[in-house]
């Protein structure tokens, strides 16, 4: 916390512009080493035209923004040197930071000064990280709504209200001379409920936040030549697998990230699956379609609906039943070659399941679709700005869902306070880990060694 740190704060190549951030107490006195001001130097939170020197010739022309601490990014003096993108000229510039007493910053180091400076609660930081990382409307909204502190907020409000009840719990056991009125059971009871029916609906919204953050895996699966590959391509806009008439053409999974409405996604292309005498690379290519319907969120069912359905149709047909029964998978039935004559319907498919018409040659319901895969990833949960607060963070899902466990195991001890005291101090904790209240340094280098070199 006592060094000048420096990092190259925009990404990798080369671009229009290019920033080199330097923070900690000596920084403008680092900077002034290899820059020269037409005045005596930078107003704070102005832009000051300068020129950056290497090795005593001209660098580049410069922009310096000064924000003196405590009101910057990290709490403590910021300086930011924007330049031509070049990262020859970038890389330089960092170079002459680190001779004149400046060191490399350790990634996520400055939102890790933010974070111990008080800029930043813990899960304000990870925000950050995440709004960097997001790729959809949903994702960025999630991130941006944490970054907001909405998640904080929440989070404070049960944590009030859990100490609130640990006092009175304690206070009853430490000092019974001072006749503090104890509790009761009864209305213990109440407050514990009352902070298990906060905790609910935050632990409900991982199902839409890890979605958010992770993407849903859709794996298109069906018989051989039932358009798979050319669904592949409608839905991700542009050709991506191989498209022929051969049935078989796929033989192995073939992953894709997009975007279904506003939702991150992977889309998996499978190989068909067949019965009959099979050669061993089509033998693992189904045993690999196998496990992709198991770990997928989504499987969507490409039957053609121009012909009848086969027996090769109808194991695929069971083996999705079977997967919807186990829980955890949702189905959508996509009847492609709808712009042929058909020779079925859904009907025939059988299961409850969404079923579209579509046409992936002619493009016809593939946005119809996408739009059901994402309402079936989703399971009927609503976007973070419909539904409130969402918990997109696994650390924090598995913090809520033990802060849950132990009021539960509260709940179970009222009738001795001492033991429903250490329960309630144990969920206590647990909120306090998602916010950072007294966060170990365990704890601080995994969340922070997930931030890129610059932020």
């Amino acid at each position: 916390m006592n060094d000048v740190i420096a990092a190259i704060a925009t990404a990798p190549g080369e671009g229009a512009v290019g920033i080199v951030r330097l923070s900690g107490k000596g920084c403008l006195r680092v900077a002034s080493s290899f820059i020269r001001w037409r005045s005596e130097g930078p107003n704070p939170r102005a832009a000051t035209l300068a020129r950056a020197y290497s090795d005593g010739r001209l660098l580049d022309r410069v922009l310096v923004t000064f924000f003196p601490g405590p009101g910057s990014y990290t709490g403590e003096d910021v300086l930011e040197i924007g330049a031509h993108g070049s990262p020859y000229v970038l890389s330089r510039l960092l170079e002459a930071a680190c001779r004149s007493g400046a060191r490399p910053a350790d990634p996520g180091e400055f939102t890790r000064r933010a974070f111990l400076n008080g800029r930043l609660d813990l899960a304000q930081a990870e925000a950050v990280c995440a709004l960097i990382r997001a790729r959809t409307r949903l994702s960025h909204r999630c991130a941006l709504d944490q970054l907001d502190g909405t998640l904080s907020e929440r989070i404070k409000d049960l944590r009030a209200g859990a100490l609130d009840l640990l006092a009175h719990l304690e206070a009853g056991l430490d000092h019974p001379e001072d006749g503090v009125p104890e509790l009761g059971a009864e209305r213990c009871l109440e407050r514990i409920d009352r902070l298990r029916e906060g905790l609910s609906p935050l632990i409900r919204s991982y199902g839409v936040g890890r979605l958010a953050a992770e993407g849903a895996r859709v794996a298109l699966v069906g018989s051989p030549n039932v358009g798979k590959s050319c669904l592949l391509n409608a839905l991700l806009g542009r050709d991506r697998a191989i498209v022929s008439e051969t049935p078989g053409t796929t033989r192995d999974t073939l992953e894709e990230e997009a975007a279904l409405e506003g939702l991150p996604a992977v889309l998996i292309d499978t190989a068909g699956v067949r019965g009959g005498d099979l050669d061993a690379v089509e033998r693992v290519g189904i045993e690999r379609t196998r496990r992709a319907m198991k770990r997928a969120d989504v499987v969507v069912l490409v039957l053609d609906r121009s012909r009848p359905l086969n027996p090769e149709d109808r194991a695929v047909i069971r083996e999705a039943e079977e997967l919807a029964a186990s829980g955890g998978t949702s189905i959508v039935l996509a009847l492609n070659k709808s712009d042929l004559p058909p020779a079925m319907s859904a009907l025939d498919a059988g299961g409850p399941w969404p079923a579209l018409a579509v046409s992936a040659l002619q493009g016809a319901g593939v946005d119809a679709l996408a739009g059901s895969i994402a309402a079936a990833a989703r399971g009927g949960a609503a976007d973070p700005g419909e539904n409130g607060v969402v918990v997109a963070s696994l650390r924090h899902f598995e913090a809520l869902r033990a802060c849950m466990e132990s009021l539960e195991e509260a709940r179970g001890a009222v009738d001795e306070a001492e033991l429903a005291a250490s329960h309630v101090r144990e969920a206590l904790s647990r909120l306090d880990s998602i916010v950072g209240g007294g966060g170990t340094e365990e704890l601080l280098d995994a969340v922070f060694s997930r931030f890129c070199v610059g932020k």
